[in-house]
């Protein structure tokens, strides 16, 4: 096994047994706290298996893990439970026998079959292909797919893992669900380029990425320089709870050829291969294929993100989005190929051209489990074209959330996790190293990350931030030219005043986001009130006061169900048109300049040529 697998396992055992997985695993084993537990009068997660025929095997190992009390207690738990005879198996297999479990053996297997959600019971009416929005509590992914057969209730056999079939799905006891499953479940052991050896069908791929050295950015799994300031997992400001980090977890996702499509490419080695990547990357540093200006290590990069997501992860899949414009969601990730963007469109379409050509993901070929990521096979060769990039596929309005910048946010699952429980929390602070780069702020900052699916923020989540605040985001790279930059937010009496910066430099006067739409500083209009002239003349007039309407493409339940555009205090404000000269990072910064107790409201950016604004869409 891989020493790098071996040290991660101990870390987790240890980290399990000090309680520093506090976010995740409150009160585990035999530290559960008193004051947790609920008194239940009908079966608990525990219970059931205590008391099932068939399953006091499992039983057995939460009484020997010290998890019966956990499983007993009030919370959110799914429990994909194996058998007797599935466990007989794995563990004769493993150890010989049971009395020659190790501790740690045993734990494992028992958190590699439960999710301790932040709200969530896992129901087969909330499965998706692809993985599950919540890791189990070793700290892994399941991943869900379906698979045609009569012999099962309703025709359709659900698998976790690939090979572990549901065999009785959502049994519902009072602090969870059941899922009666017919193997054990083991997490993948392998990094992506080991799992892609392992899968036997990437192997020009896997040479590739081997030669560039590059795998080894992908032996990582935690960031072993954050310090959690709350090892216990939680905080409380102003009487209401906050997740807290305790671990900064690293992840990755590699999109790879398979032979098959190399060879359909006339490639069927290395060389040949290098051959192809210098088409489109150059021959500098050719031969040095370490160096990040040989062709194919750019190759390469470019197939790779530092986030880790399955297929149905590339997407906001929520309902903040209009159902008229699901088929249009595009979410642009930056690569592993410095300041390179892609982009993933509905249907997990990369790059898609004009025409209606793009890379496909091989369905037959993906979601393959790393113990840090998934490698996804793909259906024809993928490159950053740059003519196609810079004039076609990105040439048009980008917008992108608040956390979508950070990978730390993905790998973390703070992206898309909605964090108002039952159980009193209301969102997850971080600390100001937490997001590198990415996102910066100020010792004075008071930041939360949030999200609800029933207010009105794109994508559901949304950057809170209070105090005498001064924050910076790295806004997505796009190629050299010229852009208008904008951000979407929702006014509100609570919000503040806020000095915008671009690169840097200060943009305009401060902005007021207590503002009302109606006012006439702004001059939103009801495009209900307004013919078509009307409606282009409102836009017009409210640009020339460096507003726009919201998109009509975001959703909200509120007002009955609207889009946010017939929303007077879902706005935009134009921050300025710039000349980007080349390839690299740029910065948005906010700084109060108004009272520590007021907020600013950070949902979405939009990048957009400025040759394209007056072509420009609603949506």
């Amino acid at each position: 096994m891989n020493p790098n697998i071996l040290k991660y396992r101990a870390r987790i055992a240890a980290m399990l047994l000090a309680g520093a997985f506090a976010a995740s695993l409150t009160s585990c084993g035999d530290d559960i706290d008193e004051g947790s537990y609920y008194t239940f009068t009908g079966q608990t997660v525990s219970s059931y298996a205590h008391e099932t025929e068939g399953y006091s095997l499992f039983a057995r190992l939460l009484d020997d893990t010290g998890n019966s009390a956990l499983l007993s207690s009030y919370g959110h738990y799914t429990l994909f439970l194996p058998s007797d005879e599935a466990l007989e198996r794995y563990i004769g297999n493993l150890a010989g026998g049971y009395d020659q479990l190790s501790d740690e053996q045993k734990r494992e297997i028992v958190y590699n079959h439960v999710i301790k959600s932040l709200g969530n019971d896992y129901k087969s009416e909330t499965f998706e292909e692809g993985s599950l929005p919540e890791k189990t509590m070793s700290d892994n992914y399941l991943t869900i797919s379906f698979k045609a057969d009569e012999s099962v209730a309703g025709g359709l056999a659900i698998y976790v893992n690939k090979t572990t079939l549901i065999i009785e799905k959502d049994i519902e006891v009072h602090n969870g669900v059941i899922h009666l499953i017919n193997n054990v479940i083991e997490p993948s052991n392998d990094f992506p380029l080991d799992a892609m050896k392992e899968h036997g069908k990437f192997s020009i791929f896997a040479q590739a990425m081997e030669a560039s050295g590059l795998y080894k950015r992908t032996e990582a799994l935690y960031d072993d320089s954050y310090v959690a300031p709350y090892p216990e997992g939680e905080v409380t400001r102003d009487g209401m709870k906050f997740f807290v980090p305790t671990v900064k977890r690293l992840g990755f996702t590699v999109f790879a050829e398979t032979d098959d499509v190399m060879n359909a490419n006339g490639i069927s080695n290395l060389d040949q291969l290098v051959a192809y990547a210098e088409n489109y990357y150059g021959t500098e540093a050719r031969g040095n294929y370490t160096d990040p200006s040989n062709a194919l290590y750019k190759f390469v990069a470019y197939h790779m993100l530092d986030r880790q997501m399955n297929t149905n992860e590339f997407l906001y899949n929520g309902p903040c989005t209009a159902v008229s414009f699901m088929d249009r969601r595009a979410e642009y990730y930056e690569t592993m190929y410095t300041y390179r963007l892609m982009e993933i469109k509905a249907g997990n379409k990369i790059n898609q051209r004009s025409n209606g050509s793009y890379v496909g993901i091989d369905e037959n070929n993906a979601g393959i489990s790393a113990v840090n990521g998934f490698v996804h096979g793909l259906t024809d060769m993928l490159v950053y074209d740059e003519d196609a990039m810079v004039n076609d596929v990105l040439n048009k309005r980008l917008r992108f959330d608040f956390y979508n910048v950070p990978p730390e946010l993905t790998n973390n699952n703070i992206r898309w996790t909605l964090t108002t429980t039952p159980e009193g929390y209301s969102g997850y602070v971080i600390p100001n190293d937490f997001c590198g780069d990415h996102l910066k702020f100020s010792d004075e900052t008071q930041i939360t990350m949030w999200a609800s699916d029933g207010w009105t923020n794109f994508e559901a989540d949304e950057l809170k931030l209070n105090g005498w605040y001064d924050f910076t985001l790295r806004m997505l790279p796009v190629p050299p030219g010229s852009y208008e930059v904008r951000i979407g937010y929702r006014q509100e009496s609570w919000r503040g005043i806020a000095q915008l910066f671009v690169d840097g430099e200060i943009q305009g006067i401060p902005r007021d986001l207590r503002i009302a739409g109606t006012d006439p500083m702004v001059g939103w209009e009801s495009d209900e009130l307004l013919s078509p002239s009307g409606i282009a003349e409102n836009d017009k007039a409210m640009r020339n006061r460096g507003y726009m309407k919201a998109p009509a493409s975001v959703w909200t339940t509120q007002q009955g169900g609207t889009s946010l555009r017939n929303m007077a205090a879902c706005l935009r404000i134009i921050v300025g048109q710039f000349n980007f000269q080349e390839y690299g990072a740029h910065y948005l910064r906010g700084k109060n300049v108004y009272a520590p107790d007021q907020e600013f409201h950070g949902d979405y950016i939009e990048l957009i040529p400025t040759s394209l604004i007056d072509r420009e869409d609603i949506y």
